[in-house]
């Protein structure tokens, strides 16, 4: 008897797949937000589905960032092409739980018989795969409403980005030192000098990455894996670590800012993430949208 495929083994599968050819999915994943991955109704994609979405386009060389699922090509009178590969992006749905007093067992809306309170709600996850808009014949779109692209400095926007944060949710941070940590303790960022960096990019991406360290203290989005010092190589440090990672290619889109892993530490960094996310299965989703509301706090966009 074969093992089940469950939605979080074909989604990490995708993850490891591309790490395993020495790509990283959250290390470059748009231009812009103007750019960023979304339904073929316009709807922003969210979480994993948009750092996903966005490194497959950026490395098959899509330019539309339209995505759209079988059905709905078919309905618009289009056609796959033949032998065109999906992918694999997540759908969170919700069942209720119900007292024993109510007729209805399981269901997807509350019971109406008793109060939601006391209807036991809970959420899981599903898969579903969506062809990208230029694998698709047939199909009569309108114009993409793009703006003009790259018309602001992206060192500037980093700036903007980093003294807004620092100022709407009084982080501190302490340029000095020769290494770059979050200290929940004292809710304080370190980051070495700018000068001691070999790119103001590479300056920047380490910044946000400890800026959504500190996204998960207490007092703004209360991750419980942030509380603690750990040590590399525990499951607790590596899923906080994916999140920061992640937030910082969801902040460096938006802000144009993006910085690759450095050539001589590109094999070790792959491998210990195929490590990690082979001995869990659920941490690249969970971390995504942990990474997602991160992004969206030091963006300064409401938090979902």
């Amino acid at each position: 008897m074969t093992n089940k495929i469950t939605a979080y083994d074909k989604i990490t599968n995708q993850i490891i797949e591309a790490l395993e050819q020495g790509e990283i999915p959250w290390e470059k994943p748009w231009s812009t937000s103007a750019t960023a991955p979304q339904s073929v109704h316009g709807k922003a994609y969210r979480g994993f589905n948009s750092m996903w979405l966005g490194f497959v386009a950026a490395r098959l060389g899509y330019s539309d960032p339209r995505w759209i699922t079988y059905n709905q090509a078919k309905k618009q009178g289009g056609t796959v092409r033949k032998g065109q590969k999906s992918q694999a992006v997540t759908l969170w749905m919700q069942s209720y739980n119900h007292q024993s007093s109510c007729p209805v067992k399981k269901s997807s809306q509350p019971c109406k018989n008793i109060s939601k309170a006391k209807c036991q709600r809970f959420m899981f996850m599903r898969y579903y795969s969506v062809f990208n808009v230029e694998q698709v014949d047939g199909l009569e779109l309108k114009p993409l409403e793009t703006g003009t692209l790259n018309d602001f400095d992206p060192i500037e926007a980093a700036m903007q980005v980093v003294d807004d944060y620092r100022e709407r949710e009084g982080v501190s941070i302490n340029w000095s030192g020769d290494a770059a940590y979050y200290s929940p303790d004292l809710d304080e960022v370190t980051v070495p000098d700018r000068r001691t960096f070999r790119s103001v990019e590479s300056y920047y991406s380490t910044v946000f990455h400890e800026l959504a360290h500190s996204t998960g203290h207490k007092s703004r989005l209360n991750r419980k894996d942030n509380e603690h010092v750990v040590r590399f190589g525990d499951p607790i440090y590596a899923q906080e670590e994916l999140v920061a990672e992640i937030t910082n290619a969801f902040v460096g889109g938006v802000t144009g800012v993006t910085s690759e892993v450095e050539a001589d530490q590109r094999v070790a960094y792959i491998q210990s993430w195929l490590k990690a996310l082979r001995n869990d299965t659920k941490m690249v989703v969970v971390a995504a949208g942990q990474a997602q509301k991160a992004a969206d706090l030091i963006l300064n966009k409401e938090v979902k």
